[in-house]
């Protein structure tokens, strides 16, 4: 039987799951927090390919996690990885479960496990950010990479001239229009990589993945707590209380940011946010009463409509939602939100570890 001190009182170790194109390092905030200001120990990194570069992990009370790759793995390929990842650190500390919360994409690999697999070994699941119903960004792929593929041809025509071959002894601006294009090339191929990657593609409203997401059953006996991000009046909560509290922080930069967003949004997502509605339509009766300002209200990645599942078939044990007023890569930094999601979660308490 593990032995525990009072201060560390989570009932089962808890996994942080990271999101696209990231990896355990988005957490460092929260690792810090839980540690310094929790008291809880933090048990490493869990690897889906362990590394020499990285310490085994050991005992804990909470862990982070890396795939094996952060955009070319299907949602059920990590939830595969996610599934070999939980086993050991239920080995580690003697636990039969633990609470799974995942930043954005990570999100999905959580229902990926626990609707696609099994839920066996999961008390909760915290979602932060995590696009539910798809992003409208994704519905862009094509055209975004057409005009960035456009952009870096012509620059790498321009750069390409620069490139002498018969030079010996080429000048300074020579030598650094050379570098931009060999820096150039190289970003063009990251871009292709990166619209082409299978996460980016499933994230897309009406994919063939979310729609195995959102078609299968919601297991009942978890626990879900949704962490919502916004940079506007967080227009999809239409409850007074919430508005009256977040408009209290109209400072300055909250305008510009969420001016920025809407200005964004009205010239780029017309038609995408048309999709996204008709996708939602297909699981919320009340989609189509949605207003341009619920379906724009953004972190700046992910509508805060599409951050919360709300087709149940039967009730869960608990659903609650806890907005945040925060862009879609801070919400990991948001540790006493996290904390609050496990307490509401019921994750806070005496262990259950045999």
């Amino acid at each position: 039987m593990l032995k525990r001190s009072a201060e560390q009182n989570l009932r089962y170790p808890v996994l942080l799951v990271h999101g696209l194109f990231s990896s355990s390092r988005t957490w460092h905030k929260t690792v810090t927090a839980f540690v310094e200001d929790y008291d809880l120990r933090y048990g490493g990194t869990v690897s889906a390919q362990p590394s020499a570069k990285i310490p085994p992990p050991t005992a804990g009370d909470f862990y982070t996690w890396n795939f094996s790759s952060n955009h070319h793995l299907t949602y059920r390929q990590q939830a595969e990885e996610l599934a070999a990842g939980i086993e050991a650190i239920c080995a580690l500390n003697a636990a039969d479960k633990v609470v799974l919360i995942g930043h954005s994409m990570g999100g999905l690999a959580a229902r990926a496990l626990v609707q696609l697999y099994s839920a066996d070994r999961v008390y909760a699941l915290i979602t932060i950010g995590t696009p539910h119903y798809g992003s409208p960004l994704a519905l862009l792929r094509e055209s975004t990479q057409r005009e960035a593929r456009n952009l870096f041809t012509k620059l790498t025509q321009v750069l390409a001239r620069a490139d002498a071959p018969g030079e010996a002894n080429p000048g300074f601006f020579r030598r650094l229009a050379r570098r931009l294009f060999r820096v150039t090339t190289e970003a063009q191929q990251e871009l292709d990589g990166f619209f082409s990657s299978e996460a980016f593609i499933e994230l897309a409203p009406g994919s063939i993945a979310l729609e195995e997401l959102n078609r299968a059953p919601l297991p009942t006996a978890i626990r879900y707590v949704f962490i919502t991000g916004s940079l506007t009046d967080f227009a999809a909560f239409p409850d007074p209380v919430w508005i009256a509290r977040y408009r209290k922080l109209n400072s300055m930069w909250k305008r510009l940011a969420a001016n920025t967003v809407q200005k964004i949004s009205n010239r780029y997502l017309f038609g995408p946010y048309e999709e996204f509605r008709s996708y939602l339509a297909r699981y919320l009766p009340d989609a189509t009463e949605y207003t341009l300002a619920h379906l724009t209200d953004f972190d700046g990645a992910v509508p805060v409509l599409s951050q919360i599942i709300g087709h149940f078939r039967d009730p869960p044990l608990l659903k609650a939602v806890l907005p945040v007023y925060a862009s879609h890569t801070r919400l990991t930094k948001r540790p006493a939100k996290i904390f609050q999601a496990l307490a509401v979660c019921g994750a806070v308490g005496a262990s259950q570890r045999t």
